[in-house]
């Protein structure tokens, strides 16, 4: 490994650990302190004064210490940003603890808090229980849902009506930011704008989530993750000025993590949510292929012990762990592509491939969770599959930052 990484890597260790460790305790404490708890600067990172680390110490400051990106809105205060923000990151920690450090890594403040912004608003748009929905308690699952739809439309919506949401009221401000670039200026340029389209797609899988207790098949489980998650890296492109009709390919790139993405969050959350909602993610047409007859009764602690049926369960949870892993590899594939963008001397950009290389970092996430599935032999129920100690979320905090810094994922 070349000295510099090594170095790098050693200088930014410490305080790595103490992120994760703030995450993991956030984890464990669930919704019962909503506040953003900031990590603490170590006395190593500030003695990094040198022209030469100032790209890594954009790491060690909080993301709400980071330059924010230029407010368009005189009405919006920094202050007030940097407040919204902290109810976004709050919300990724607590309830979406893997998505949190990948938005650490993101090149630049506007992609950064745009991660935030956006993952914060598909996390709370999911929640059923303690949700952030401005509504009665008594207010339905879908009531909430209708309150969500409205209030991406007053995001959208021309003029500065008044968004009492700090996640609706981050989204507002991100919209539609002028982007620059380091190859050329567009700081005068008129404003690019998030698409709609993208936020919409959220909220109908959410809405599938609400109709939908166990999808037809696989195809389907595909199109719903499409939706819920593939638009998340798709926004934040955009955020960059990446646009799906001038740069198709990182577009493909981070459409192919989506699907990836969605599958794995569907098994990762699947017992929780048929649980709760009695939702099954294991599709229909895979259940009669492996002959799974009471797929509910088999995530229960009371299906355990049927051994033959328990089987037939894995290997359906097996064959989308392998489609899951086909898309991480498809998207993979595209990495010389991708790369070879910033090398063309007719583009107006030479960082388009890196920093979408950086949005696709999320999928050493999925993978550490398939790597996980499949040594515990496809089994969901398994008591050992979420219980993951200090040492393994440092090793998945660590890999996250080698691929950042050699440009991989």
């Amino acid at each position: 490994m070349a000295p510099t990484l090594v170095r790098k890597i050693i200088e930014r260790k410490s305080r790595w650990i103490i992120e994760i460790r703030t995450t993991a305790s956030q984890t464990n404490t669930g919704a019962a302190s909503m506040m953003p708890r900031w990590p603490i600067r170590s006395d190593a990172s500030l003695a990094l004064s040198s022209n030469r680390y100032l790209s890594t110490m954009n790491l060690f400051q909080s993301p709400s210490n980071r330059p924010p990106p230029k407010i368009q809105n005189e009405r919006y205060s920094i202050s007030q940003s940097r407040e919204d923000l902290g109810h976004a990151i709050s919300m990724v920690k607590s309830y979406d603890p893997a998505g949190y450090l990948a938005g650490r890594l993101l090149p630049t403040p506007q992609m950064e808090w745009t991660y935030y912004g956006v993952r914060s608003f598909w996390v709370e748009t999911g929640l059923r229980i303690g949700s952030t929905a401005l509504v009665s308690k008594a207010a339905s699952p879908q009531e909430q849902l209708l309150w969500w739809e409205e209030g991406i439309e007053k995001v959208f919506r021309n003029g500065d009506g008044a968004i009492e949401h700090p996640t609706l009221r981050l989204l507002h401000h991100l919209k539609a930011l002028p982007h620059s670039t380091s190859a050329v200026d567009n700081a005068d340029r008129a404003p690019l704008f998030l698409s709609k389209c993208h936020f919409d797609d959220i909220l109908k899988g959410r809405r599938e989530d609400l109709s939908i207790k166990q999808y037809a098949t696989l195809d389907q489980l595909e199109e719903h993750a499409m939706w819920s998650c593939g638009s998340l890296s798709q926004l934040i492109l955009e955020a960059d000025g990446i646009f799906e009709k001038e740069h198709p390919l990182p577009h493909q790139a981070v459409k192919l993590l989506g699907r990836a993405h969605g599958l794995t969050n569907a098994l990762r959350l699947s017992i929780p949510v048929v649980s709760t909602t009695g939702k099954l993610v294991i599709p229909q047409d895979l259940c009669e292929k492996y002959g799974v007859k009471s797929p509910r009764y088999l995530l229960s602690a009371l299906g355990q012990g049927d051994e033959r049926c328990t089987r037939a369960l894995q290997l359906t949870v097996e064959e989308i762990v392998s489609r899951a892993r086909g898309y991480l590899n498809e998207a993979r594939e595209l990495r010389p592509q991708l790369l070879a963008l910033d090398q063309q001397p007719e583009s107006r950009r030479n960082d388009v491939g890196k920093h979408t290389v950086a949005v696709l970092l999320p999928a050493l996430t999925s993978e550490t969770f398939l790597d996980r599935l499949e040594a515990h032999n496809f089994d969901l129920t398994n008591r050992n599959l979420r219980n993951v100690n200090m040492l393994e979320h440092t090793k998945c905090a660590t890999n996250l930052l080698v691929a950042s810094l050699q440009q991989t994922y």
